[in-house]
């Protein structure tokens, strides 16, 4: 897919005069992942790369050098990445690749009609992951972090810094997560249940709670996959739950079909710029596509800048986002989503 715009020759010759060092292995990771993107009608400028480098310390998309005015204007609707619609791994994808591997006729349906989309999803991550180099989707999944970064995932000393972290976000976030409860509450049961819960017990306690609720959606989930199946695809408990917490803190899409954007899940969070958007390129192909918009306006990136995403946290109350994000947003400044 062309995408037709001006552009440094290479992403490589762009990270060669990047005001940042990138390791080997975070360099290889960006290379595959973009090449495999464009292989399959994708598109990411060459100036944007992954890296740590960010001001929130967790990896983002960065401009390796300038990218101005000029360069986002002609690059019209198109967008810094570009992600087409059959790389969204979502729901669909989900019920097209594991519902077949399901023997019994019940197991297929309670797959598609029974679990929700993040399950669906969980389950497709989880199995491919499995698959280890065979995977399709392997140059994506092997850019992902080893531990997603909900809190629910953590025990003992990581839990504990975990809270230690948020508590010292301010007291006006927690309060205001405590007086989100009864609304939590009213407005889903299961999400209610941990808001209540922070309400006798603080966060911690809302951790425990959404635990248990995480630990369930995984129990069931195996339970429909069966488990002659479950262990023929490579799917256990531990995996699952690996694959919920990456969905949950990634997913991006709405209505009928959410799931995971290959490289462009990897720009943190800001309140101030816009999601994804969902158009026809030149082609008349669907695509996903972000590029560098703030306050609504077209923002030019200077060498060291990210291109920020807006995963909707400020729609949530603060212990909602925590629990889903691992951060509580900030609508004074950037509120990194943790990759």
């Amino acid at each position: 897919m062309h995408h037709g715009r001006t552009a440094p020759a290479s992403a490589s010759a762009a990270a060669a005069r990047a005001p940042f060092a990138r390791g080997s292995d975070e360099l290889d990771q960006d290379v595959t992942l973009r090449r495999w993107l464009a292989e399959h009608g994708g598109y990411v400028h060459p100036a944007i790369v992954i890296t740590a480098a960010t001001q929130c310390g967790s990896r983002g998309l960065v401009a390796a050098e300038d990218i101005g005015l000029a360069a986002l204007e002609s690059g019209g609707a198109s967008g810094l990445v570009v992600v087409p619609r059959h790389l969204h791994l979502n729901n669909g994808a989900a019920v097209a690749a594991v519902a077949p591997h399901l023997a019994a006729q019940e197991r297929r349906q309670a797959f598609e009609g029974q679990l929700g989309q993040l399950q669906q999803v969980a389950c497709l991550l989880a199995v491919e992951r499995a698959k280890g180099s065979d995977s399709f989707w392997m140059p994506y999944i092997r850019t992902l972090p080893p531990a997603p970064p909900n809190p629910w995932l953590l025990h003992g000393a990581g839990l504990a810094a975990a809270l230690e972290q948020v508590a010292e976000q301010g007291a006006a976030a927690a309060a205001a997560a405590a007086a989100a409860a009864a609304d939590a509450a009213e407005e889903e049961e299961a999400e209610g249940a941990e808001a209540a819960a922070a309400g006798r017990g603080g966060w911690g306690a809302a951790v425990e709670a959404a635990r248990v609720r995480y630990g369930l959606l995984a129990d069931e989930a195996l339970e429909v996959l069966g488990g002659r199946e479950a262990a023929a695809l490579g799917v256990d408990r531990e995996g699952l739950l690996w694959a919920l917490g990456m969905v949950v803190s990634r997913s991006l899409g709405s209505g009928r079909s959410s799931g995971l954007l290959p490289y462009m899940d990897m720009a943190n969070h800001h309140h101030r710029v816009r999601p994804p958007l969902m158009m026809l390129d030149e082609q008349d192909r669907v695509v996903f596509a972000l590029t560098s918009i703030r306050d609504g306006e077209l923002a030019p990136l200077a060498a060291g800048q990210e291109l920020f995403l807006n995963y909707g946290a400020e729609d949530m109350a603060p212990l909602k986002a925590w629990l889903k994000w691992g951060f509580v947003p900030d609508c004074g400044d950037a509120a990194p989503q943790q990759q």
